[in-house]
């Protein structure tokens, strides 16, 4: 009976769903694990970018520090490269529930998330990242104190900025798709601009690296700019998606 039940539930869509997210999620991660082996040659030179970044030289206080230090660089730097080929990969799993013209149009997002990632990422590079640190050594050093930065700590604060600034720019793009498959209006997106702002300060202090109040406001500041820019962004895409809606005839689903 109960062997019965397994085959029937094997047997089912559900069980076909798990079993293609699975594999999709096994793809993903050989992406970014291949793609860190092909970036572990170059990790030194990315080490040594970052540690100019800090503007003080950067010590290793552990035999092992700075071999784990470059396995988490390249980490970084695969997980980086393997993002567009992670976006395809969720696009591969929800495709053949998509009509033509959703397939279509969720290329054109895949591209978009890239581009927004990437572009988050090089903002914190040249902008955000440079004044944290300035702030950040220059307050000690105006201090009295001086600076004995550890490899380790430096780094992960140096790579959690860059990747938590990729994320966050891609807000526009989540609620121009938001707009866009109709699941909340522009208008509420206007509507909830206090509660936005509430928001974005608890994701600014949760997503900081430190909980300064400069590096709250270096989050803080994009997000709320961010925040407004999707609003634009959604009621473009909610008014084109009622533009052409009407006009198309009803969609066929075709095969994956």
């Amino acid at each position: 009976m109960k062997k019965d039940m397994a085959d029937e539930f094997k047997s089912s869509p559900f069980w076909g769903h798990i079993v293609e997210l699975r594999k999709r999620v096994l793809r993903s991660l050989l992406w970014v694990f291949v793609l860190m082996g092909a970036s572990f040659p170059f990790a030194d030179k990315a080490l040594a970018y970052l540690g100019r970044k800090a503007g003080v030289p950067l010590v290793f206080t552990a035999p092992t520090e700075a071999f784990w230090v470059t396995l988490k660089i390249s980490l970084f730097m695969g997980t980086v490269l393997a993002y567009p080929f992670v976006l395809y990969e969720i696009w591969a799993f929800v495709s053949p529930g998509l009509f033509r013209r959703e397939k279509r149009n969720f290329m054109v997002w895949v591209l978009g998330g890239t581009l927004f990632f990437m572009g988050g990422v090089s903002f914190s590079n040249f902008i955000a990242l440079p004044a944290a640190l300035h702030f950040l050594v220059g307050f000690g050093e105006r201090e009295g104190l001086k600076a004995f930065m550890g490899v380790d700590r430096t780094v992960a604060f140096e790579l959690r900025f860059l990747f938590v600034f990729g994320l966050i720019f891609e807000l526009p793009l989540l609620m121009a798709l938001s707009s866009a498959r109709g699941w909340i209006t522009p208008d509420k997106f206007r509507k909830g601009r206090r509660w936005a702002l509430v928001g974005n300060a608890i994701a600014a202090s949760v997503l900081s690296p430190t909980q300064d109040f400069l590096n709250m406001m270096i989050m803080f500041v994009p997000l709320v700019i961010l925040y407004e820019a999707g609003i634009l962004l959604s009621l473009w895409t909610y008014s084109r998606h009622r533009t052409v809606s009407p006009a198309v005839s009803p969609p066929t689903r075709v095969a994956s």
